[in-house]
């Protein structure tokens, strides 16, 4: 009996050791890498490059590097220190088309400007890369079931379930919360980037449905987005209240949360500087509409003005080489402190 407990035992640590094995674990890690991979590939990001907001809302920390260093910004980051300002001494001489020494406003919004273009080009090549891949019969277009298949598939659903919602009278009754409302938002921007009503999306309109933010057609979806999670009114406008995440009848605690949270602070200069054009203290659907286009001009001179304001040692309203280097964090980002701030849930 005891020789038998001592073999079984002898098996199960066995067993064991193959389970959490390297090799294994490099496997399963591999898998649900690659899961998660082919997840973001087909969905539309979170996180959208040259855009001030991220679809969830929470603003976007690597905004100023996106689009003063564009696509390759990651680059700059990951460098040290010494690289990173040789990288950014070529930066200089590309923006300063003069070639007098400094950069001005003008340049700076014009190089600004065109980095944001880059961004759209990368959305372009990445699309065409992505889109064989989902268009598993190979005709040239995505229909709608092909895509609705692959996108739940990735979220953990059988064939059967997603079946299902074929005969279901909304997709509450097959999906949990979180996959309802992703689910209700891509079909509404699969709508809105098919442009010829027939369901399917060809490669140009599968762009527009990942990436509407580059195209005017579906730039409202992000609106809507933005109004869904935000709107608590539903009167189609942001207040500064809503904007900070203070539920309705809060709004006499607005000054006291500016001057305690900093997550307040930074919301609330965001709203008044870029969002409020026209400082009634509501933003309507065209100025979220502006906020959110970064094709928009305005946002590369504003930027420009900032960098301008935060650089120039000198007060010459122009910005030298030794001013760029000296501030180069501004430039590049800090890599030592980078604040990830979550949705501000106090209330």
């Amino acid at each position: 009996m005891q020789l038998k407990q001592e073999y079984c035992l002898a098996i199960l640590s066995t067993l064991l050791v193959i389970a959490t094995s390297n090799p294994i674990k490099k496997l399963l890690k591999t898998k649900q890498k690659n899961v998660e991979e082919d997840r973001l590939e087909i969905e539309p990001p979170e996180h959208i490059e040259g855009v001030h907001m991220n679809r969830d809302g929470t603003l976007n920390k690597e905004y100023r590097q996106e689009v003063f260093l564009g696509p390759d910004h990651d680059h700059f980051e990951k460098s040290d220190d010494e690289t990173a300002k040789k990288l950014l001494t070529k930066v200089f001489h590309e923006v300063d088309k003069d070639n007098d020494g400094t950069l001005t406003e003008t340049e700076l919004a014009n190089w600004i400007f065109s980095r944001t273009e880059e961004h759209y080009q990368k959305a372009i090549a990445k699309n065409k890369d992505i889109f064989p891949k989902v268009d598993k019969d190979g005709d040239g277009i995505i229909h709608w079931p092909e895509y609705r298949l692959q996108f739940l598939t990735s979220r953990g659903y059988t064939k059967d379930i997603i079946d299902k919602l074929e005969e279901a009278e909304g997709p509450e009754d097959i999906l949990n919360e979180h996959d309802e409302d992703d689910y209700i938002l891509y079909r509404d921007r699969w709508a809105r980037a098919d442009e010829n009503g027939d369901d399917n999306l060809s490669e140009n309109e599968f762009l527009a449905f990942l990436h509407p933010e580059h195209c005017k057609d579906t730039m409202m979806s992000l609106v809507d987005e933005i109004l869904h999670d935000m709107d608590q009114d539903d009167d189609k406008k942001l207040t500064l209240a809503e904007f900070v995440s203070l539920p309705l009848g809060h709004e006499d605690v607005l000054e006291k949360e500016t001057a305690e949270d900093e997550w307040v602070r930074e919301r609330r200069k965001e709203f008044e500087q870029h969002i409020d054009l026209n400082k009634d203290g509501k933003a309507d659907v065209e100025e979220l509409g502006k906020y959110m286009d970064p094709r928009n001009r305005i946002h590369a001179e504003s930027e420009a003005q900032n960098l301008i304001i935060m650089a120039d040692d000198n007060q010459d309203d122009k910005i030298s080489l030794q001013e760029v280097l000296d501030n180069y964090n501004i430039f590049i980002g800090s890599k030592l402190v980078h604040f990830d701030w979550k949705v501000h849930d106090e209330f």
